[in-house]
C-alpha cells in the first residue's frame, strides 16, 4: 500500500493531481491512499505514515519548504516532489529540503507520470533491499496459549526495544512484539542498525529521534523515553554523529 499526500492551496490544483495520481495507480494496479491537505499546518498534523508528497511551496502559513524540512525530520524516507509556478523557488527546495524532484506549474499528466514512475521505481528498490531482523516472539494463539514464533521485521519500522518485566518488547507504530533476550546483546546485534542505548531499559532507533531535551528522547511517533544521567553524554554523542551522517 502506497500512502501518497497532495498538499496544495489551490482547489483547481489539487483536483487536477488527484485526478492524475488515481489515474496512474489505477492502470499500474498498484494498491494506494490519497490524502488531500489544504495548508502546511494539515499536513503536519497528520499522524499517518506517508511514502510520497506532491507539495505546493506557495502557501499561506507554513509554507511548502518549511513544511518538508519538518517532514523530512519526522521521515527521512519520505518522497517530496514540489510543485509550484515559481521556478526559482526549486533549486532551494531541493538544495534544503532534500526534496525528490520538483513540477513547474501547470503540471501535465506527461510531466507528473514520468515523476511518479520514477518515484515508484526508487521506493520500491528501497522496498526490495530494506534491511529486515527476525526474533523468536512470542505470540498468543486463538486458543489463548503462548507459543514462540518467528518474525521477520524491516528495521526502520521498529522504533525502540523496552526491557520490560523480563521480556523485550518491540515497538512498531501501530502493533507491539514480545521475545526473550537480554539488553546488552541485543544492543550489540542492533548497533550497526543504528540502535542506541538511551536508558537502561530503552534501546532507541535513531531515525526516528526528533530531538533530545533534558534527560528525555522525543520520538516521531509522539513518545518520549528517558535518557539516564550516565548515558546522557555519549548517547547525544552517537546522536549527533547520526545525524551529521544522514546529512
Amino acid at each position: 500500500m502506497f500512502n501518497i499526500a497532495i498538499c496544495d492551496n489551490n482547489k483547481q490544483d489539487t483536483v487536477k493531481m488527484r485526478t492524475i495520481v488515481k489515474s496512474y495507480m489505477d492502470a499500474k494496479f498498484i494498491p494506494y491512499q490519497i490524502y488531500v491537505f489544504k495548508s502546511g499546518e494539515e499536513l503536519l498534523e497528520f499522524q499517518g505514515k506517508l511514502d510520497l508528497i506532491f507539495l505546493d511551496i506557495a502557501m499561506d502559513g507554513i509554507n511548502g519548504i518549511q513544511a518538508g524540512k519538518k517532514l523530512h525530520e519526522i521521515n527521512r524516507n519520505v518522497k517530496i516532489v514540489y510543485t509550484t509556478s515559481y521556478k526559482q523557488y526549486c533549486i532551494q527546495a531541493v538544495n534544503n529540503v532534500h526534496a525528490f524532484a520538483y513540477l513547474e506549474k501547470p503540471v501535465t499528466n506527461v510531466m507528473a507520470e514520468k515523476q511518479l514512475d520514477e518515484v515508484m521505481r526508487y521506493i520500491q528498490e528501497e522496498r526490495e533491499k530494506a534491511e529486515t531482523v527476525k526474533f523468536d516472539t512470542i505470540v498468543i494463539t486463538q486458543e489463548g496459549e503462548l507459543e514462540n514464533k518467528i518474525k521477520n521485521f524491516e528495521v526502520k519500522d521498529i522504533i525502540y526495544f523496552e526491557y520490560i518485566n523480563r521480556k523485550i518488547k518491540i515497538k512498531l507504530r501501530e502493533e507491539e512484539y514480545f521475545f526473550s533476550d537480554k539488553m546488552n546483546s541485543l544492543a550489540a546485534k542492533m548497533q550497526r542498525h543504528n540502535f542506541e542505548i538511551c536508558h537502561q531499559c530503552y534501546l532507541v532507533n535513531l531515525i526516528h529521534v526528533k530531538k533530545i531535551k533534558a534527560y528525555q528522547v522525543y520520538l516521531d511517533n509522539n513518545e518520549k523515553l528517558p535518557v539516564s544521567q550516565k548515558k546522557s553524554a555519549d548517547f547525544r554523542k552517537k546522536l549527533n554523529k547520526f545525524i551529521q551522517d544522514c546529512i
